[in-house]
């Protein structure tokens, strides 16, 4: 199968993803806009790194090495999605633009992937 660009978006959407959970580690006032971070709120941090990294790569990479096994591309993408319409969820209820725009892009990309793949 060649490489398409939906195949590129998607590996971009989710190394973006993967990419700001890496900057909240060493940032986590991104995330929780404190002025001081409390060690609950570096703990939080790495363990929404922890699983959003995995799963970041994972989701960028699968595509490209396991385009033949459909059904494992599927379900990667759609968990992605899950993940990604979870995190616009909590983007809209915080009320901020970036939140909700980033997953909402990635929730279009990895769906279109799942569904073209």
């Amino acid at each position: 199968m060649p490489i398409t660009v939906l195949q590129v978006l998607n590996a971009i959407a989710a190394t973006i993803s993967a990419m700001s959970s890496l900057l909240v580690i060493f940032r986590p006032q991104i995330m929780s806009k404190s002025q001081k971070v409390s060690a609950g709120e570096r703990f939080f941090a790495q363990m929404y790194a922890a699983r959003a990294v995995p799963l970041g790569v994972v989701t960028a990479v699968v595509p490209f090495i396991a385009a033949s096994d459909i059904t494992t591309v599927r379900l990667i993408l759609m968990a992605a999605m899950v993940v990604q319409v979870a995190d616009a969820g909590i983007g809209i209820r915080r009320r901020e633009p970036a939140m909700i725009a980033g997953p909402s892009i990635a929730i279009i990309v990895h769906g279109t992937m799942a569904w073209c793949a």
